[in-house]
């Protein structure tokens, strides 16, 4: 790989994969930031992107890897992916004019990456995301879980791909659907409409998985 002899590439953990769906399943309460609260890691990624581009590759390396992790899911070409993408952004941030947050930058581009490989694959193979255990939760529970995610991720393989990102960046990024909609460069209209669809699907295929309403229940959201 290109950035191998500077920049590994470390998977997300499992734990940060599920504990995110974990927390958007149980965060219903539409509850925001406090206004003027200055992002960390918005800081953290001006600085490095200051220092060069090895620096704020290394920033950007774990996000964009776990941002395609949920999109892609765990596939063979996961670092493949996850390469591009680094190429991507190394050629995309000179571009970079702070018109937007650097990390919705940073996911718009990641997100044109996962959508060469959505066409890399037939839409009947099954992408699977393994879940991690939950501290809460005994082995069998456990086992249920990760089954249900990978089911999961069957039925986002049916999707057509601009709802299955929306689906993904509001449901598993817990993204609301005017920041989905900024990284797309869509209206936030088009990504409700979008979201809205993809909850349908989903609830169609996997509607009895209890794990599963708990993605799709979410904020109501109409086209």
């Amino acid at each position: 790989m290109i950035f191998s002899a500077t920049l590994r590439l470390v998977p997300s953990t499992e734990d940060d994969v599920e504990e995110t769906i974990a927390s958007v399943a149980r965060d219903d309460d539409g509850s925001d930031e406090p206004v003027g609260r200055v992002d960390p890691l918005e800081r953290e990624l001006d600085e490095a992107l200051a220092r060069g581009d090895e620096a704020i590759l290394r920033a950007l390396l774990p996000y964009v890897r776990r941002w395609l992790q949920r999109l892609l899911g765990n596939r063979p070409d996961l670092d493949d992916a996850t390469q591009d993408a680094l190429l991507a952004l190394l050629d995309a941030l000179p571009r970079f004019r702070r018109e937007s947050k650097l990390t919705t930058y940073a996911h718009r581009v990641v997100v044109r990456v996962a959508y060469r490989y959505f066409r890399k694959r037939s839409r009947e193979e099954a992408l699977v995301l393994v879940a991690p255990p939950l501290d809460t939760l005994d082995p069998e529970s456990r086992a249920i879980d990760r089954e249900a995610l990978r089911r999961l991720y069957r039925a986002l393989g049916k999707l057509p791909e601009k709802r299955r990102v929306a689906f993904v960046l509001c449901c598993v990024d817990g993204l609301e659907p005017q920041e989905a909609a900024e990284i797309e460069g869509v209206t936030a209209v088009a990504m409700r409409s979008r979201l809205f669809h993809a909850r349908e699907e989903i609830a169609r295929l996997l509607g009895s998985d209890p794990y599963v309403q708990a993605l799709t229940r979410g904020k109501e959201v109409r086209p």
